[in-house]
């Protein structure tokens, strides 16, 4: 029994996120310390890069058609390209690594965006994001006993992985479904003590219900009721989570003048001094992957992905970065102005993706490849129907 090209492409679509969500729990490990060498989870990210690479081989099958990538993916696919030539000038130790860490993402924009431009957004992938929330969560929670009984220490990053998989969930019809795993992210970041977070989902979340409701055009008692429930849920959680252990999140919001953001005011100051002393050509050009980590006498990154591409990148680097982001937030504009379905889900998946930007890390973890998927996904899905 013969298949179609088209369910073909969507079974090999799906393996490779299953594939992506599996080095992403190894990841979650190594973050934490939980996978100490570090081997294990260095294996398992080769082998789903090679999953992913193994992608391009499409273009071979008969039937099966390429597109002119969207601005933004275009924008970011140079950012990435160029992003491994200063890695590649520095001679850096592990290199091979850094590379995958730089491309993997690049992988994931162009196969995604092709992808779905073929076959168009489907209930399978939609359930297989569902699935990825959940093994992601399932992780967090082992991550989070593991290191917890060890060292009890809970300001774990790692949490963040749930909070990137929200906007693709968001595009599941059922707001059951959406509720569940507002609540279910929103348990992992409080329990996770990361302030960032809370303000990300926070804001995020209503800008999410606002952006919906005005695509929707539609103000009904059912819809403010099911609004006022939802709300009152995420607050009894949040407030419960919160106050829970001997420190809280509502503490560290209130410490955060005393220790700078954890520090971050001092990481910026330095890193910007960092910047100013390098000469022309390394300012163009960058000093190549994480390199910010290797010269800042905090052994610390920037905690700014801005300043973080300028040390390692450039400034033709930061450029391709900040145009990439504009088109992002044009092509959000746009979605809201034509009321289209994906806005929504963009716009959270934008707020949240500004705020992580300016005050923790995006582009140098190897979560940006949740975000590459999210945005590619969705600007394929908008593309395809528009086409239509």
């Amino acid at each position: 029994m013969r298949i179609s090209v088209n369910l073909f492409v969507r079974i090999v679509f799906i393996c490779t996120l299953l594939a992506l969500v599996l080095a992403a729990c190894f990841d979650m490990s190594m973050m934490e310390g939980g996978d100490v060498n570090g081997g294990t989870g260095r294996y398992v990210t080769a082998l789903a890069y090679m999953a992913w690479l193994a992608t391009i081989s499409q273009i071979l099958i008969p039937g099966y058609t390429t597109y002119k990538p969207a601005i933004p993916i275009l924008l970011y696919a140079l950012f990435f390209l160029w992003a491994t030539f200063p890695t590649m000038m520095s001679g850096q130790k592990g290199m091979a690594y850094n590379l995958i860490f730089i491309t993997f993402p690049l992988l994931v924009l162009l196969s995604t965006y092709n992808t779905v431009r073929f076959t168009g957004s489907h209930k399978w992938y939609i359930a297989t994001f569902c699935c990825m929330l959940g093994i992601l969560t399932i992780q967090y929670a082992r991550v989070f006993s593991f290191i917890n009984l060890l060292s009890d220490n809970s300001h774990l990053a790692s949490s963040y992985y749930t909070l990137y998989m929200l906007p693709l969930v968001f595009l599941c019809k059922s707001n059951k479904v959406k509720v569940f795993a507002v609540l279910v992210v929103t348990i992992a970041i409080l329990i996770s003590l990361k302030r960032s977070g809370v303000m990300a989902l926070v804001l995020a979340v209503v800008t999410y219900v606002f952006v919906n409701q005005y695509v929707a055009m539609r103000l009904k008692p059912t819809t403010i009721l099911g609004s006022l429930t939802a709300l009152v849920l995420f607050s009894f959680v949040f407030i419960l989570v919160a106050n829970s252990g001997e420190e809280n999140i509502f503490e560290r919001f209130e410490n955060i003048g005393n220790d700078n953001g954890s520090g971050r005011l001092a990481v910026w100051e330095v890193t910007i001094k960092m910047i100013s002393r390098l000469d022309v050509s390394s300012l163009l050009v960058g000093q190549g992957y994480n390199t910010v980590v290797a010269n800042s006498p905090f052994n610390l990154s920037a905690h700014n992905d801005f300043l973080e591409i300028i040390y390692d990148y450039g400034l033709v680097g930061f450029s391709l970065y900040t145009c990439a982001i504009l088109s992002l937030i044009y092509y959000n504009i746009k979605m809201i102005a034509e009321k289209s379905l994906y806005a929504p889900a963009l716009s959270f998946l934008m707020v949240v993706y500004l705020i992580q930007s300016m005050i923790s890390h995006i582009i140098i973890y190897f979560w940006a490849c949740l975000f590459m998927l999210s945005f590619s996904y969705i600007l394929a899905s908008y593309h395809r129907d528009a086409s239509n």
